[in-house]
């Protein structure tokens, strides 16, 4: 089998396209079996695919003698093979402590960003990493244990953009054992990093107790598992792509506070598959790609709110994400509400002031009645009593609505009007001085309006700054 590594890893770089001729190629090496095998074969692949071969590697530093031996063999190894070599030592420690990360990712963080250069430095268009079929299984089961979306269970990428050009990994074919056999069969003598064996790391315990059960199961699980990921990726991208569209019903926020609001019955009309991708479109959105905090429950959680019946509701998500339901609106925002909302100001003759939301009102006498809209009121002056005032509701506010006999309470129109429980609380009505109700503003008009009589009008109006 190790004789037909070769061939095998050659048709899955032609399959997926992984390398063209005559491009600059960088292979990461740590000198460990994977890495060496990779750059060996590539080494003997490289007049077949007239490529410029580049191997970089990485001192950590995190094993003393040990870590630069391995810089050292790498080095040396090239020098043999005829491969150009560019390494370096990074402080991990420093690093570390400096952005309060934890060793293994602060490790990653700078040898990606020294990989990153080189590729820069070197135009280079392909950087090849040694992830083999066995890595493959342990990062899929790993998903499989921390989630409970399909979606989530993707594996390692064959091939995503990187630096000048694309991270490609074309050992995804192969497992470890067949590795190993090829490393024997060309005499290469790997480092090995003790660090390995150590079962704190998840992924080492995964590598030690879990992965030779199933694959004594299965011997050929890692091609079975190589498939599965590149099956989810291509639904999923199709998924994706369908789930944009839902977008277009979505209405973000331009401001620095995020925000996303839809009809939830226009929602409701798309696939439930659909809903659930478009959902995490907008998390990404709120949350700018940080949705570490976001679970199955947090899903669950909003389809459920989603569904329900009361027309008024709150549901809270990590980092102080508030989603607020209001009769069909939905809104999705970071924004803190300031809950003292209460106002109570005079509304001069002449004037135009500014609510505390930055909405305006003006209020003026004018000779004749003037077509109304929603947002323009008229009466005429015998039944208005100076001065007024504009002030948010009251327990027991009632209205005489016109044309309406008797009186009607101000929370039930608010109630008829589908009016959310927080905006009620900051809705502008417009009194006179007996506290008369005149204008429950953009919604309920009272006072009297004698068409056709003379005499002057007053004539108020608003003005959302929505609309402006």
């Amino acid at each position: 089998m190790n004789i037909q590594m070769d061939q095998v890893v050659h048709s899955f770089m032609t399959k997926h396209q992984l390398i063209d001729r005559h491009q600059t190629v960088i292979v990461a090496v740590s000198g460990g079996p994977d890495s060496m095998a990779l750059l060996h074969l590539m080494n003997k692949a490289k007049e077949k695919w007239a490529i410029r071969l580049i191997a970089v590697s990485v001192d950590h530093g995190l094993r003393g003698e040990d870590s630069a031996e391995d810089f050292a063999y790498v080095k040396r190894t090239c020098e043999e093979w005829g491969i150009k070599f560019v390494g370096t030592t990074v402080d991990v420690a420093s690093y570390k402590k400096e952005k309060a990360l934890g060793t293994q990712e602060a490790a990653r963080h700078l040898r990606y960003e020294f990989l990153a250069k080189q590729m820069n430095d070197f135009a280079a268009d392909v950087l090849m990493t040694g992830h083999h079929g066995d890595d493959q299984i342990e990062t899929m089961m790993m998903q499989m244990v921390r989630n409970v979306r399909p979606e989530a269970v993707r594996g390692i990428p064959v091939s995503r953009p990187f630096a000048t050009g694309r991270l490609v990994r074309p050992l995804l074919c192969v497992s470890k054992s067949e590795i190993q056999a090829y490393n024997s069969q060309y005499l290469i003598a790997p480092r090995t990093d003790p660090s390995n064996e150590d079962t704190e790391y998840r992924r080492n315990a995964f590598r030690k107790h879990v992965i030779p059960f199933v694959k004594g199961e299965n011997p050929k699980l890692h091609q079975h598992m190589q498939a599965m990921s590149e099956r989810v990726r291509e639904d999923q991208s199709y998924i994706k792509k369908q789930a944009e569209e839902v977008l277009g019903i979505v209405q973000f926020s331009k401001e620095l506070r995020k925000s996303a609001q839809f009809s939830i019955e226009t929602f409701k009309t798309f696939p439930l598959a659909l809903q659930r991708s478009a959902f995490h479109l907008i998390l990404n959105y709120l949350y700018i790609n940080n949705t570490e905090d976001i679970s199955y429950l947090h899903e669950e959680m909003f389809f459920s709110f989603l569904n329900e019946t009361k027309p008024n509701a709150e549901l809270h998500f990590p980092r102080g994400l508030t989603i607020v339901r209001a009769y069909d609106d939905m809104m999705l925002s970071f924004q803190q509400e300031d809950f003292n909302t209460a106002f109570h100001q005079p509304l001069p003759i002449g004037e135009t002031i500014e609510l505390p939301n930055g909405d305006l009102l003006s209020a003026e006498w004018s000779e004749e009645c003037k077509s109304e809209g929603s947002h323009v009121f008229v009466c005429d002056s015998h039944h208005v009593k100076l001065p007024l005032a504009v002030r948010t509701r009251r327990n027991g506010d009632r209205m005489r609505v016109r044309g309406m006999n008797g009186s009607k309470k101000v929370k039930d129109i608010f109630i008829d009007q589908k009016v959310s429980a927080r905006a009620r609380d900051r809705w502008p009505i417009v009194i006179d001085s007996r506290g008369e109700i005149l204008w429950l503003v953009g919604l309920k008009k009272g006072g009297e309006c004698t068409v056709g009589e003379p005499g002057l009008w007053l004539r108020l109006h608003y003005e959302n700054k929505a609309d402006t």
